[in-house]
């Protein structure tokens, strides 16, 4: 399947149509977003239950060829350790020979191995009655971060963030919610939301990818 343009809440084809050959006998399908230009947090769901009812019915969904700001988008809501994808078409159709219950199992364990385990403050910035809530951070990026919490806020809520990247090293910022997790589809980090960050300053930019290059390698040291 070739995407094209926008993938929006009014891309419920893409649903429809992945639905009607999962029904027929291909059970095996490659989504290319090579022409794809944007994906927002209403298509983030729409990519969830096409790929969720492929994986029901009992076929395998690869995507490839994602451009970077939508694989980052991806990674934002952790989909990116839910769907499998591949550079290329070619990568991904190679994949199917192996494709197995060895790959579901080894997702997840990636949740596990990912977990940052970085504490975060937030509170909803538009209700001032609003109470502080905490929960972790499982994955950082420049743009944003994935907060597993049992107290969640509606897509779109905008929220004052406090992350302590060190101890007593507070970093504030501003978000906005983005995706909620899907509990079929995200076990191991339900409940929780990807937020992504609102008008963050170039200097706190620069602190958290600093912290995400030196924990990177850190770890590439210890291995």
């Amino acid at each position: 399947m070739y995407i094209e343009g926008k993938i929006t809440v009014d891309s419920a084809l893409f649903i429809e149509e992945t639905g009607r050959i999962a029904e027929s006998d291909y059970n095996k399908i490659v989504v290319n977003f090579k022409d794809t230009e944007i994906v927002d947090y209403n298509g983030l769901s729409v990519l969830a239950i096409a790929f969720k009812n492929i994986t029901n019915k009992g076929g395998i969904m690869k995507f490839c060829n994602i451009p970077t700001h939508i694989h980052e988008l991806l990674k934002l809501s952790r989909l990116d350790l839910v769907f499998d994808i591949h550079d290329s078409e070619k990568e991904a159709l190679q994949s199917f020979q192996t494709s197995s219950k060895i790959d579901k199992l080894y997702l997840r364990r990636r949740f596990k191995r990912l977990d940052l385990h970085l504490s975060v403050k937030f509170i909803d910035s538009m209700h001032k009655k609003s109470k502080m809530s905490s929960g972790k951070v499982l994955n950082i990026s420049g743009d944003g971060i994935y907060a597993y919490s049992k107290k969640t806020f509606t897509i779109d809520t905008r929220l004052n963030l406090e992350i302590e990247l060190k101890k007593n090293n507070i970093l504030r910022l501003q978000g906005n919610v983005i995706w909620l997790a899907d509990k079929q589809l995200q076990p191991h980090c339900y409940p929780g939301m990807g937020i992504e960050f609102i008008d963050i300053a170039n200097k706190n930019q620069v602190r958290i990818v600093d912290y995400i290059d030196k924990n990177i390698s850190h770890r590439s040291n210890i291995n």
